[in-house]
C-alpha cells in the first residue's frame, strides 16, 4: 500500500496516482496493490487499508511516497498504522522508508537545472570549471532536525556534480532559513545568476507563491533568478520506489535514528 502525502490541488493528487500505477509494474507478483493519502485527499490510510483486505490481503506492506524522513513518516504515518493493528488484528502491517537521500533524485535535480538553461558537464567538475552562480534548494521545511539535515546533504551533493560555485537551501515552512532569508544571502553572494530548485514531488500553491516571491527579488535586485520546475514524480523514481517496497516486503528497512526528533518518543 503507497501512501502519498496529498494535496488540495487535484493535478497533484492525479500525478502520483499515476506514478504509482508505474510503480506497481515492478512487483507484477504482488497482486494486491493500492494508493492512498496521509491527507487533503481521498481514499484514505483506512480507505486505503479497507480495499487491501476486501482483495484477500492478510499481510500489508506499507510504503511512504515521500522525498524526506520527517514527521509524516515517522509520527503520523505509523500512528494512522497503529489505529488500523487495533481495528484489524488479523492483518500483519510492516513499515517501509520514504524516498531519502539517493544518486537518482541528484541526478533528477541536475536534469531541471539542464531544463532551465544551466551548462552542464559530464564529469564531476574541476574547481576552475566552476561557473559563477548559485543554487538554491527549497524544501518544505521539518521541526525534525534529521530531516532538513538530509536536505544539506543533498545541496552538497548537487555542489560536488554540478559546475556552479555554490549551493544552499531554505525551507518554504516549519524552519530556519526561510525562502526569503535563502533568497537574501542569494543576493549578497556575488554571482549574477540564481537557480531556485523546488524540492516537491508534486505541483500546488506552493510553486505559484515561489514564482511570486522571485518575481519580488528581482525587482530589487540586478541578480536573474530562474525558477526550475519542481522534481515531479519523474520516471527515473519509479526504480527507488520499487526498492522501497522490496525493502518493506522482505523486512529489511534501514533507517537512521542518530539525529531523530522522536526517537526518545
Amino acid at each position: 500500500m503507497y501512501i502519498g502525502h496529498g494535496s488540495r490541488v487535484k493535478d497533484g493528487n492525479v500525478e502520483l496516482q499515476q506514478f504509482v500505477e508505474k510503480a506497481k509494474s515492478s512487483h507484477p507478483t504482488i497482486f494486491i496493490q493500492e494508493c492512498c493519502f496521509l491527507e487533503l485527499a481521498e481514499p484514505t490510510i483506512e480507505e486505503g487499508v479497507e480495499a487491501c483486505i476486501k482483495k484477500g490481503a492478510t499481510k500489508i506492506a506499507v510504503v511512504p511516497v515521500l522525498l524526506l524522513t520527517a514527521m509524516h513518516a515517522k509520527v503520523d504515518i505509523p500512528e494512522a498504522i497503529d489505529r488500523m493493528k487495533i481495528k484489524y488484528p488479523h492483518i500483519v502491517f510492516t513499515y517501509g522508508r520514504p524516498i531519502g537521500i539517493d544518486k537518482t533524485v541528484i541526478s533528477i535535480v541536475k536534469d531541471r537545472l539542464k531544463t532551465a538553461g544551466l551548462h552542464m558537464v559530464d564529469k564531476r567538475p574541476d574547481y576552475n570549471e566552476r561557473q559563477p552562480i548559485s543554487i538554491l534548494l527549497v524544501g518544505r521545511g521539518s521541526s525534525d532536525p534529521d530531516n532538513t539535515s538530509d536536505l544539506m546533504k543533498i545541496a552538497r551533493l548537487v555542489w560536488e556534480f554540478t559546475p556552479v560555485m555554490d549551493v544552499d537551501v531554505c525551507f518554504i515552512a516549519a524552519t530556519r532559513p526561510n525562502v526569503d532569508e535563502g533568497l537574501a544571502r542569494m543576493n549578497r553572494i556575488p554571482n549574477d545568476r540564481v537557480y531556485v530548485v523546488p524540492y516537491l514531488l508534486f505541483t500546488g500553491v506552493l510553486m505559484k507563491g515561489l514564482q511570486k516571491q522571485l518575481d519580488e527579488w528581482s525587482k530589487q535586485s540586478d541578480k536573474e533568478f530562474i525558477l526550475c520546475d519542481y522534481l515531479g514524480f519523474d520516471d527515473q523514481l519509479v526504480s527507488i520506489l520499487a526498492d522501497r517496497a522490496k525493502e518493506v516486503l522482505e523486512e529489511n528497512v534501514k533507517i537512521n535514528c542518530d539525529t531523530c526528533l522522536y526517537r526518545q518518543a
